[in-house]
């Protein structure tokens, strides 16, 4: 399940917010949201989670034919 994890730094004021269960560019619209309401980052790293894409399996049906003359 996706989830936000936002965390603020009391001495620093630093604002650190790690999206988990959302792999690929699907978390960059999280990102975007909260930029939009908490202002921009003052750095961003993307983990290796981010980096994963969904696995697509192509199966092809198609068999070879031959015609009997």
């Amino acid at each position: 399940m996706p989830e936000a994890e936002f965390v603020i730094d009391a001495d620093s004021g630093e604002f650190r917010l790690h999206v988990r269960g959302v792999a690929g560019p699907a978390c960059d619209d999280i990102a975007r949201l909260v930029k939009e309401l908490a202002g921009p980052p003052g750095s961003e790293e993307a983990t290796a989670e981010y980096h994963l894409r969904t696995a697509t399996r192509v199966r092809s049906d198609a068999r070879a034919r031959s015609k009997r003359t």
